[in-house]
């Protein structure tokens, strides 16, 4: 399998960089990812202007944009035919709200535009947990013919180092707060979540809080 690898937190995080390891042992995998961080960009994309594209080494390319100009850049510019598009490995939960803002969601969307299959990797900084259970996550998703072209499959690992098993969830609408703090130099934006202990136990929040992976399908917003 010929995989298109990527994230929002920049090519050389640890994420990408574990998650390039692992597939990379199995199938021939092609990083795009962005030169620095770009997290929150959701889908958006740069247009009407120059980027700047390098490359880092013979299976890397830094890009000036975002997840989804990654994403863009990698299915249309390097006449390479992709089976599949993995973003993450993210340094934080994705579930939620934060599927609304986030580039490794973005990125798997960005994806659908092209007919292609996308998973989204997702764990909250316990990267012990990618490098024990990520093939056998990732086996289980081609095994059972998981992956599709009208939705992206949205991963997220639990806390802790093990995992008891793996549940299809649906996105639990947290209460949370956002709002800005004034100090000398202007606004500070930041967010408090009030109910991450929720009590429903098929929801994306309460599952990655109780030791299993959770896996959502995320449908694009277009009926394409």
């Amino acid at each position: 399998m010929r995989i298109l690898l990527t994230n929002d937190d920049g090519y050389y995080s640890t994420g990408i960089n574990l998650l390039y390891d692992i597939l990379s042992k199995h199938h021939e995998v092609v990083i795009v990812a962005p030169k620095e961080v770009m997290s929150a960009k959701s889908v958006s994309i740069i247009l009407g202007k120059l980027v700047e594209v390098k490359q880092i080494n013979d299976h890397t390319f830094a890009m000036e944009g975002t997840p989804a100009d990654c994403v863009a850049f990698g299915l249309s510019s390097l006449n390479k035919k992709f089976d599949l598009v993995v973003s993450g490995c993210n340094h934080g939960f994705n579930i939620s709200y934060d599927t609304m803002y986030s580039g490794t969601i973005g990125a798997g969307l960005q994806a659908l535009t092209y007919r292609v299959p996308a998973i989204a990797i997702s764990c909250e900084h316990n990267f012990e947990v990618i490098e024990k259970c990520f093939e056998e996550v990732f086996s289980n998703i081609i095994d059972s013919n998981l992956l599709s072209t009208e939705y992206i499959l949205n991963v997220n690992f639990p806390l802790g180092n093990e995992v008891k098993g793996i549940k299809f969830t649906h996105i639990y609408y947290r209460r949370e707060t956002t709002y800005y703090l004034k100090n000398s130099d202007g606004y500070y934006a930041t967010r408090e979540l009030h109910d991450e202990n929720c009590e429903d136990e098929d929801s994306d929040v309460y599952t990655v809080h109780h030791g299993y992976v959770s896996i959502s399908k995320l449908k694009k917003s277009l009926d394409m």
